[in-house]
């Protein structure tokens, strides 16, 4: 009876296990003929959007991106050759599906949105078609509408030309209204480096001498299709260093200056400014001396890779010299009331930057107080913001205490960090 039970009992088993074995199979076969009938599309990629056409008169084609422009240049971004630089006269037609804004150049503020063309434009070889969109409410009519009649609908306004010889810039219409409506806080707009360098030498002498160089120049706007409002320019340099040798006195170099100056245009190239400036030099006997006061400068030319300014101004200074023992002079302190004459330069070549100051310091009360510096640097990219730097400070003080010296150069090599 026991053998029966186990043989029923294992039958019904093999019955349960081959049905649910057909049971799967049908499903996956009903599943695969599914799948034959309704095959799977591989996702398909999804290309970049191409925003602009750019064509050349010699035929070539640019697809990418449209920066800026001005009426000689336009420069555009491409997926393979990266930014480039062509020039107006170049081009046959641009073909872009986004607004612009075109500045015109005798307009006095381009921040008056209502005087700049905005809209979708159209390139050509003498200038830019800007077709504006401009909301309009239906009119008032006892007739019904039309079918074609819509609420709110959109027409296309007058298109404007502008020639090339009266555009100042294009830019995208998102970015002019992001610019002239920008809220400026205090850490907006600033720009520069910063220059280290050290050495080190242990021998019969042992010397230290450590230099840090911080030059910080904020603008106000950013952007050079605007007018500038305010500039800000922040210094700092120092070096110091020690020479150490037995039996010898210790020789101490310790120079350092803070300058700030800041800058209020009352015209594109015209601008009221304060100026501050802290200076002590270890090596020709000066303690401290301070100068505040304020002045006019302008800026006699600026452009893309240049830039020239000349200032002037009138302050009070005050000179501390230290006392020299050995030759039994006692610690001098003179109050002055002077004016600075400076000059400033910039230049760039490609990715090479130098850069110039000139600085002439006379005394109205004091005609043997008379000071002057001069400050040079160059600084060419090594990698990302990372550049190598080759600077030169030479200072000149004609009155100091007997036993120093009237004039303190310093040459230093180094490497710059720069902020953007």
């Amino acid at each position: 009876m026991l053998t029966i039970t186990r043989f029923r009992e294992g039958r019904f088993h093999r019955t349960l296990a081959a049905t649910l074995s057909l049971f799967l199979l049908t499903a996956v076969s009903g599943l695969a003929q599914d799948a034959a009938k309704k095959p799977v599309a591989p996702a398909a990629k999804k290309e970049p959007e191409i925003k602009e056409e750019l064509t050349l008169k010699n035929g070539d084609r640019l697809t990418g991106e449209l920066l800026n422009s001005t009426g000689t240049e336009i420069k555009f971004k491409t997926e393979l050759a990266g930014e480039v630089t062509v020039k107006w006269e170049n081009v046959k037609e641009l073909k872009s599906k986004r607004d612009f804004a075109v500045v015109p150049k005798d307009l006095l503020d381009a921040r008056d949105s209502a005087k700049v063309p905005q809209g979708a434009i159209k390139i050509g070889e003498k200038g830019i078609v800007v077709s504006p969109i401009s909301t309009t409410k239906p009119e008032i009519s006892a007739a019904p509408p039309g079918p074609e009649a819509k609420p709110g609908a959109t027409r296309e306004a007058a298109a404007k030309e502008i020639p090339t010889s009266k555009i100042a810039a294009v830019v995208d219409d998102a970015m002019y209204q992001k610019e002239i409506n920008k809220k400026i806080g205090f850490r907006s707009g600033w720009d520069g480096h910063i220059t280290t360098g050290t050495s080190m030498i242990f021998s019969t002498q042992n010397t230290s001498l450590y230099q840090v160089d911080t030059a910080l120049k904020r603008s106000i706007p950013t952007v050079s299709w605007l007018d500038p409002k305010l500039r800000s320019t922040i210094d700092f340099s120092l070096s110091a260093g020690k020479t150490t040798q037995p039996g010898t006195e210790t020789t101490i170099t310790n120079i350092f200056h803070l300058g700030g100056e800041r800058d209020e245009y009352f015209s594109p190239r015209g601008y009221y400014l304060q100026v501050f400036s802290l200076d002590h030099n270890y090596a020709q006997g000066l303690v401290l001396q301070q100068k505040y006061g304020g002045g006019i400068g302008a800026t006699l030319f600026k452009k893309k890779e240049s830039e020239l300014d000349i200032t002037a101004d009138l302050h009070y200074e005050s000179q501390q010299f230290q006392a020299n023992p050995s030759i039994d002079v006692e610690a001098l302190e003179l109050h002055l009331v002077a004016s600075t004459l400076t000059e400033d330069y910039t230049r760039k070549w490609g990715k090479l930057q130098f850069s110039e100051k000139l600085l002439a310091d006379v005394a109205w009360n004091n005609a043997s107080a008379f000071s002057a510096s001069g400050t040079s640097s160059v600084r060419l990219p090594v990698y990302k913001r990372l550049a190598f730097s080759v600077s030169t400070i030479d200072n000149f003080l004609n009155n100091p205490q007997i036993g120093f010296k009237k004039n303190s150069f310093q040459f230093i090599t180094g490497f710059a960090l720069n902020l953007h």
